[in-house]
C-alpha cells in the first residue's frame, strides 16, 4: 500500500516537472507571441492545481477516493 502511495506521488511530481519544463520552453522560444501570456497563465494554474494534488497525496487527504485504473 505504501508503495502505491509513493508511486502516485511520483506521478504527480513528474506531471509537475513536465509543466515546469513546458513553461521554461515557452519562455525561451515563444515569449514574443501574443498567445504567450494566456498559455503561461493557464500553465501556472495547472501547476498550482498539481501542487495541491501533491499536498493531498502527501497528507493522505483523499486516500482511496481518486483511484483511476
Amino acid at each position: 500500500m505504501e508503495k502505491e502511495n509513493l508511486k502516485e506521488f511520483e506521478t504527480s511530481e513528474n506531471l509537475q516537472n513536465m509543466v515546469l519544463k513546458i513553461m521554461y520552453v515557452m519562455k525561451q522560444k515563444y515569449a514574443d507571441y501574443p498567445e504567450y501570456k494566456t498559455i503561461m497563465m493557464n500553465l501556472t494554474t495547472v501547476s498550482k492545481e498539481l501542487n495541491s494534488i501533491r499536498i493531498k497525496e502527501i497528507t493522505g487527504e483523499l486516500e482511496g477516493n481518486s483511484k483511476i485504473e
